[in-house]
């Protein structure tokens, strides 16, 4: 019997496809009468959101629909969930689509879908939205000072949550005892993975059997299905099939 353990190599079994050009990917998959989206996202890291005009977008060529965050709302949807592990946690909701105030450049504001991406991203740049622009705190190193801008109105000076690991006390008295002192400023640099397959998703609805398919690009399939089916679309999870691209 082979045995496989911790640090033991372990041979791929995937990448006979990929090699020889016969990978699937999201763009790869296309379903009957398959309809395209594409997003609006905020140019400012911080604005509150007076008014959004889909009028021109609705009546571009190819269009089906325009939806906002309104949309969303009314139609009963449930936010993004965030999962986390330490207690006390601050977690705001997160729409897919905000209604009200932006948080961030790149938070998304309305999604068109058309017959075709051409005519998808043509109609986007036909929405306008009328932003208020608001002060906005970009450095995690002074986010909770005094009179910074507040992002959550749950998180107050921006603070999220406390987290240690160990004894807290027993190394502050370490420290004041010690007899040399090292000060030290550290970055958080952002990390970008860059993936071959890019994010995207291709959604499917099925009305004979009133049940939802998604194909992802995800390494979590029940995970992420079952995170959809409670928090966002508020289904039985077996209603709610999640495939890999």
């Amino acid at each position: 019997m082979t045995r496989v353990g911790i640090g033991q190599s372990v041979r791929r079994v995937e990448d006979r496809k990929f090699l020889t050009g016969h990978g699937r990917y999201i763009d790869d998959i296309s379903r009957p009468r398959q309809a395209h989206a594409t997003f609006l996202r905020s140019p400012y890291a911080h604005a509150r959101i007076r008014a959004i005009d889909v009028t021109a977008a609705e009546a571009a060529p190819g269009v089906l629909a325009v939806l906002t965050g309104a949309d969303l709302a009314g139609d009963g949807l449930g936010t993004l969930p965030c999962v986390s592990d330490v207690a006390g946690s601050i977690l705001p909701p997160r729409p897919a689509m905000v209604a009200d105030r932006v948080r961030y450049v790149g938070d998304t504001v309305a999604m068109v879908v058309a017959e075709s991406i051409a005519a998808a991203r043509d109609a986007t740049g036909l929405i306008l939205v009328d932003y208020e622009d608001l002060p906005a705190v970009v450095e995690t190193a002074v986010a909770s000072d005094p009179g910074q801008p507040q992002v959550w109105d749950e998180a107050k000076n921006n603070h999220c949550f406390d987290w240690e690991i160990g004894n807290m006390a027993a190394v502050a008295k370490c420290a004041t005892s010690a007899r040399h002192a090292v000060t030290l400023t550290l970055i958080n640099n952002r990390v970008v993975v860059n993936s071959m397959e890019p994010r995207g998703a291709i959604g499917e609805y099925d009305p004979g059997e009133d049940a939802y398919i998604l194909w992802s690009s995800t390494q979590g399939s029940h995970f992420v299905r079952n995170l959809l089916a409670e928090h966002v679309l508020r289904i039985p999870e077996n209603r709610n099939r999640f495939c890999r691209g």
